[in-house]
């Protein structure tokens, strides 16, 4: 007689073993996938601290909805789908928009070649830090935590006790604001 298990692919038994929350087939999983998934974000979002981000959080919400794995369905395209829906899901949050403004702001001086591109980021920088000081208070307390701190919409919403939406619609609010002071207090060359 034939063993039925034995005769099922390791990513179904690893899913079998998932739906009954075991944390080995969990940390296997993780092993297994988690560079790879990386560097599918990666492709996408081209900053390797989202690409991270985004790895991890398709993790987690692997382990909390894992009771709901189906055992037949492939692994590997699940946990590619999820991947795919988180990207999706930060674009419409704005959270790509926010840090990517973040990492031109840290990473402009070292492309500045002349004295004109270093006076006008200088200038640039004293008025995003004007923007940012204008601010309404709690608006500007959850942008520095994210910006400044690195801290996490979780981490942020935890530590400030909202939720994690009250977060992200802070930041993207703090984010247009900035922008239209930019634009508004523009100088031209």
């Amino acid at each position: 007689m034939i063993d039925r298990k034995t005769d099922i692919p390791n990513d179904q038994q690893l899913m079998i073993k998932l739906k009954n929350q075991e944390r080995a087939a969990f940390e296997s999983v993780y092993n297994n996938y988690s560079k790879k998934l990386y560097y599918y974000a990666l492709k996408f979002v081209k900053s390797p601290e989202i690409a991270e981000d985004i790895m991890h959080d398709v993790f987690v919400k692997l382990w909390e909805h894992a009771a709901m794995l189906n055992p037949e369905a492939s692994l590997q395209a699940y946990l590619y789908k999820m991947t795919r829906n988180s990207l999706l899901n930060l674009i419409k949050r704005g959270n790509v928009e926010e840090r990517i403004v973040e990492e031109i702001m840290n990473h402009a001086e070292q492309f500045t070649l002349n004295t004109d591109e270093q006076i006008q980021y200088r200038e640039t920088l004293v008025q995003t830090n004007k923007a940012i000081s204008d601010l309404p208070p709690k608006r500007k307390q959850i942008f520095e935590m994210s910006r400044d701190k690195g801290m996490t919409h979780r981490q942020i919403a935890l530590q400030l006790e909202i939720t994690d939406s009250t977060v992200n619609n802070q930041l993207v609010k703090a984010i247009k604001s900035i922008k239209n002071y930019l634009y508004l207090n523009r100088t031209v060359s």
